[in-house]
C-alpha cells in the first residue's frame, strides 16, 4: 500500500478532508454490525433528557437524529480519525443547573422558550471558545495551567453528578420503574467495563476477551432481554418507517424561531462552558494517546493528528446543531469505547482493516441515520431509553472517578478537589461559586506544586 495513499484519499475543503462512503471509505460489516448494535442501546440515550426539558418524545427522536448525523460526520466531512461522541460528563451538571432554574424535570417538564434560549447562549459560547482556540492554538497552554485541584475537582464533579441523578434525584422516576432491568445492565456493564478481575480473566479467555470489547452492549442486551420478559417493558412494535419531526423541533429550539438570548443568559452559561472545555480536551488527548499508541503497529497508514483541526470540526458541528437544535454537551470529540475497539482492530494490520477511516465510517453506519427513520428500532427502544440513560450515567461517572483521583498528587490537592466537586455537582445555577472556590483553593490551600498535564 502506498503510505500517502490514505492522507490524499479524498476531497479536501478548508482543513478538512470528505471521504465519500462505499468511494473513500471501504464498508466493513464486522464494524457495521457492531455499530448498528450498539448505536441502537445508545442513540436514544438523550431522548429523557429532551423530554425532561419540555419536548415530546417524537422531538426527541429529532433531537437524536440532528445529534447522531452531527457527530457521524465527524471522521466522514470532516476527516478526523477519532470515534465521536458527547461531552457525556458535562451532561449530568448541565442537568443539575437547568433543574435549579427550573427549566428540567425528571418526569418532563412544561416547554418554555426559556430553556432553549439558555441553552443556545451555551452554545454559543462554547462554539466561539472552541473555534477560538482552534484557530490561535492556545488549547494546550491554557489547559496545561489549570491547578490540578480545579481540574480534578470539575472532573470528579461530574462523576458526582451523574450517580446522584441516577440513585438520588431520579432514583423513584426512572429507576424504580425497571429496577431489576436497570440493575442487571449497570452491574454488568461495570463488571465489563471496570473490573479488574475481570480484565485479568478476559486476557486469558478469547470469549470473555469479546464481550469486554463490546462496551456496553451485552450488559445491556441482557437487561433488554429480562425487561421485556418480567414486563418492565412492553413490546409493541410499530412497522415502517418515519422522518423525525425537524421542522416542529426548529420551531420550539431554533434561536432563529424562538429568539437568541438575553446577556444575563450568556454570563450564566459561561461557568459551563469552561467546564464543558476542560472536560472536551480531556477527551482530545485521550483519543490522540490511543492513536499514537496504535500508529506504532500501522507505519503503512500515518494519521494526521492536529488538535487545531479537532477544535476546528468540532466548532462547525456545533454551529450547525446550533441553527438546527442547541444542545451543548452531544457534539464532542470522542467516544472512549468504540475509539478503542476501532483503533485496535487497525492495529492488526491492513488485511484486518485497510483504513481506520473503514472502521470509524462503517462503525458510524456510513453516515447514513436510518436509525432514526425506521419505526421498529424505534418503538422498540421507546421502552428501554431510560436503561440507555442510566446505564450512559453511571459508566460516565465511573471513568470520571477513576480519571479524576488519579490527578491530585498531594493531600491538600485531593480535600480541595473533593470540595470543588461538590460545589460543581450541587450548586446549580450557582456553580460558578464552585469555579471561583477551587480557584481560591489551588492558591491559598493548595499553593504551587507540579502541574500534571493529563485530565
Amino acid at each position: 500500500m502506498n503510505t500517502n495513499q490514505v492522507q490524499v484519499n479524498g476531497i479536501k475543503w478548508g482543513p478538512f478532508r470528505l471521504r465519500i462512503p462505499f468511494l473513500h471509505i471501504k464498508f466493513r460489516t464486522a464494524e457495521f454490525l457492531q455499530g448498528l448494535i450498539i448505536s441502537g442501546a445508545t442513540a436514544f440515550a438523550g431522548i429523557p433528557i429532551a423530554m425532561g426539558m419540555g419536548l415530546s418524545f417524537e422531538e426527541g427522536v429529532a433531537l437524536s437524529f440532528i445529534s447522531g448525523t452531527l457527530i457521524a460526520s465527524g471522521p466522514i466531512i470532516f476527516g478526523v480519525p477519532f470515534a465521536p461522541g458527547w461531552i457525556t460528563p458535562a451532561y449530568p451538571i448541565v442537568i443539575g443547573v437547568f433543574a435549579t432554574m427550573g427549566f428540567y424535570l425528571p418526569s418532563g417538564a412544561e416547554y418554555q422558550v426559556e430553556t432553549f434560549q439558555f441553552m443556545t447562549a451555551i452554545c454559543i459560547e462554547f462554539t466561539l471558545l472552541v473555534a477560538f482556540l482552534g484557530i490561535t492554538g492556545l488549547s494546550e497552554k491554557i489547559v496545561s495551567n489549570i491547578p490540578n485541584a480545579l481540574k480534578s475537582g470539575i472532573i470528579l464533579g461530574a462523576a458526582v453528578a451523574a450517580f446522584y441523578q441516577v440513585f438520588f434525584k431520579e432514583f423513584d422516576a426512572k429507576f424504580m420503574e425497571q429496577p431489576i432491568a436497570m440493575t442487571i445492565a449497570i452491574a454488568l456493564c461495570i463488571l465489563t467495563t471496570f473490573s479488574d478481575p475481570f480484565k485479568k480473566l478476559a486476557s486469558k479467555n478469547v470469549f470473555f476477551q469479546k464481550i469486554s470489547s463490546l462496551g456496553l452492549l451485552p450488559g445491556f442486551l441482557i437487561a433488554a432481554i429480562v425487561a421485556y420478559s418480567i414486563g418492565e417493558a412492553n413490546l409493541d412494535v410499530t412497522w415502517g418507517f418515519a422522518f423525525p419531526d425537524v421542522v416542529t423541533l426548529f420551531e420550539r429550539t431554533s434561536p432563529f424561531s424562538i429568539g437568541f438570548p438575553e446577556f444575563s443568559m450568556y454570563l450564566e452559561a459561561i461557568p459551563l462552558v469552561i467546564i464543558g472545555y476542560i472536560i472536551l480536551f480531556g477527551d482530545i488527548i485521550t483519543g490522540q494517546e490511543i492513536l499514537n499508541d496504535a500508529q506504532k503497529e500501522r507505519p503503512d497508514e500515518p494519521i494526521s493528528i492536529d488538535s487545531n483541526r479537532f477544535h476546528l470540526s468540532i466548532a462547525v458541528r456545533n454551529l450547525i446543531g446550533l441553527i438546527f437544535n442547541p444542545n451543548f454537551p452531544t457534539q464532542g470529540a470522542l467516544w472512549t469505547g468504540v475509539h478503542v475497539v476501532v483503533a485496535e482492530r487497525w492495529k492488526k494490520g491492513s488485511k484486518e482493516m485497510p483504513s481506520i477511516f473503514d472502521g470509524l465510517g462503517s462503525y458510524y453506519l456510513m453516515g447514513l441515520p436510518f436509525l432514526y427513520v425506521t419505526l421498529p428500532f424505534i418503538t422498540l427502544m421507546e421502552p428501554l431509553m431510560n436503561i440507555a440513560l442510566n446505564l450512559t450515567l453511571v459508566l460516565t461517572g465511573f471513568a470520571c472517578a477513576y480519571v479524576a483521583l488519579a490527578i491530585p498528587k498531594t493531600n491538600a490537592e485531593m480535600a480541595s478537589a473533593l470540595f470543588i466537586s461538590l460545589l460543581i455537582a450541587f450548586s446549580g445555577e450557582f456553580v460558578w461559586l464552585g469555579l471561583i472556590i477551587g480557584i481560591i483553593l489551588s492558591i491559598f490551600v493548595v499553593g504551587k506544586t507540579e502541574q500534571d498535564n493529563s485530565t
